[in-house]
């Protein structure tokens, strides 16, 4: 079978199980958390893969991924015992992703991204969120980075769009017209 068929049908059962159990939120910032730790934490997926390691030894592993320090779900619990009992702890990182793509269609929620070179104001981004939520009929989780080498202006993204207003894509278009 296939990586992205596993994942998918374990991320949707995942879905469907932590929504039985009223957890699906909590579940969704879990799976968000596991899915960043395996981006920042290479060495986790080898870990997963290892077979030295006792599938205790692997759920102990990915709760620390997932919640860290605080207690997990019963339904993220339940999960990862099943996973790691089905010998399909491997396909974690898949399947975390594969989660929150889901959750994020169910609940119709998508990421936007505001890129600037300084911080803005709260109410700055509030109005931004508001004209994405509003242009997209979606809820938006909405993420303000700053990035000084974008030098002035900004940079929105959002679904599968991106809106460049900065000072070094503006520099750019000008030097590429400077060289025909």
């Amino acid at each position: 079978m296939n990586i992205g068929i596993i994942s998918m049908r374990y991320a949707k059962a995942l879905l469907k199980f932590s929504e039985e159990n009223k957890e699906e939120k909590a579940v969704y910032a879990e799976m968000a958390t596991l899915s960043e730790t395996f981006q920042h934490v290479p060495s986790l997926q080898q870990a997963l893969l290892n077979p030295v390691y006792s599938d205790k030894q692997k759920v102990t592993l990915l709760i620390s991924a997932a919640c860290g320090k605080t207690q997990p779900t019963q339904s993220a619990l339940r999960f990862f015992e099943l996973v790691t009992e089905h010998k399909r702890a491997g396909y974690m990182m898949f399947i975390a992703n594969s989660y929150v793509t889901q959750y994020r269609v169910s609940k119709s929620i998508i990421k936007s991204k505001l890129i600037v070179p300084t911080q803005v104001s709260a109410t700055t981004s509030k109005k931004l969120q508001d004209l994405v939520e509003n242009q997209t009929k979606c809820h938006v989780e909405f993420e303000v980075k700053v990035d000084k080498s974008i030098g002035g202006g900004f940079i929105l993204e959002y679904d599968t769009y991106r809106l460049d207003a900065s000072v070094r894509s503006q520099l750019s278009k000008l030097n590429r017209a400077l060289k025909n």
